[in-house]
């Protein structure tokens, strides 16, 4: 069920668009799967605490403005030829952040919370998510790096600060 809740979905479009970015799929990976490992917890064991502490307008708005800010770092990077710059720690925690912000209140982790409250295995919603979302993001981290290597640096910038400013747009106006 995750799997195809993510098919499309934004954090396999952030995952895609990081991986071209960086050029380095198994970084990306690991920090999707980290932030998905982290909100697919929060969805089985505290969900239901956290959407009642903190509202969702919150929550979409710190997500819609994270992808603004990222978009316009992505386009304001581009006028630069250099080569993308390595990864280094602060960027792995940025990738983790900006997919953990997207991925609260998003329809995955709905679905968990949905799940994990009519199931006495917590365990198998939380193992079964995350097989679902490595599935997905993996495909996207491999296809994100390939088509980096057919595009130019600037291009790729280009291409993910328009993408991100976008989904900022979008969420914020409450479409995604």
């Amino acid at each position: 069920m995750i799997a195809l809740t993510e098919l499309g979905d934004r954090t396999m479009l952030i995952t895609l668009c990081l991986s071209a970015q960086y050029r380095r799929p198994w970084l990306v990976l690991a920090a999707t799967v980290s932030a998905l490992t982290i909100s697919t917890v929060i969805g089985v064991i505290i969900g239901y605490l956290l959407s009642a502490s903190f509202p969702v307008t919150l929550i979409v708005v710190l997500s819609g403005l994270m992808f603004l800010v990222l978009g316009l770092y992505s386009l304001w990077r581009s006028r630069s030829n250099a080569d993308i710059e390595s990864a280094t720690p602060s960027t792995f925690v940025g990738m983790i952040s900006l997919v953990l912000v997207s991925e609260l209140g998003d329809k995955s982790q709905i679905a968990i919370l949905a799940l994990a409250a009519q199931s006495f295995f917590p365990l198998m919603i939380f193992l079964g998510a995350m097989i679902g979302f490595i599935l997905v993001n993996a495909t996207g981290s491999f296809v994100g790096d390939r088509i980096a290597h057919r595009l130019s640096t600037r291009s790729v910038r280009l291409v993910t600060g328009v993408v991100f400013l976008l989904f900022g747009v979008l969420i914020l106006i409450g479409m995604i």
